[in-house]
Formats: C-alpha cells, sequence, structure tokens
C-alpha cells in the first residue's frame, strides 16, 4: 500500500514549469511538464495498474530519474501506445499529450 501511494503522490506533485513555456518551441520538456499533461483519471488508472503490470512499473520507474522528456523518443512514444492499449488513454489523448 506504501508503494502505491508514494506513486500516488509522485505523479501528482506539482511542478512551477507550465506546458504553454515550451508550445512549439521545444520536443524535449521537463518530466512534470509531462506528468501534467495526463488527467487525474488517466493518472488513477495508471495507478491501478502499476500493481499489476510490469512494463507499466517499468515505465513509471524511468521517468522517476528522468529530468527531461523527449517527446520525439522512441522509448516515450511506445510508452504512450503501451497505455492507449490498454485503454488507459485514447488514441486522441494519448496525440494530445506527444504534441
Amino acid at each position: 500500500m506504501f508503494k502505491l501511494f508514494s506513486l500516488f503522490l509522485f505523479l501528482f506533485v506539482l511542478s512551477g514549469a507550465s506546458f504553454a513555456d515550451y508550445e512549439g518551441k521545444h520536443r524535449i520538456i521537463p518530466v512534470q511538464t509531462f506528468k501534467d499533461r495526463f488527467t487525474m483519471s488517466e493518472l488513477v488508472a495508471i495507478s491501478a495498474a502499476y500493481t499489476e503490470d510490469d512494463y507499466i512499473r517499468a515505465a513509471v520507474a524511468k521517468l522517476a530519474n528522468a529530468n527531461i522528456v523527449d517527446l520525439d523518443s522512441d522509448l516515450i512514444k511506445k510508452d504512450v501506445d503501451y497505455l492507449r492499449s490498454k485503454d488507459i488513454l485514447s488514441e486522441n489523448r494519448a496525440r494530445d499529450i506527444l504534441k
């Protein structure tokens, strides 16, 4: 239970950077800005899947150790596509997250 709570806190910590600061200027953004692109219901679904899905645990662990996210990275695209394949994200939301 503590691990799930820690994950939940990790996903919801707020940062000072906003998406608007980077839109159209950079394809590399702070990890917190990337996490802020997910809705509350998407984050709850990720948290729920975390306990039973090794791939989601690995993806969350990668973000925990990162400072930035390259939106053009094949790994990030694959992670977002995986969330879409698990019906955590719709196709439109996956596209929006990678904008």
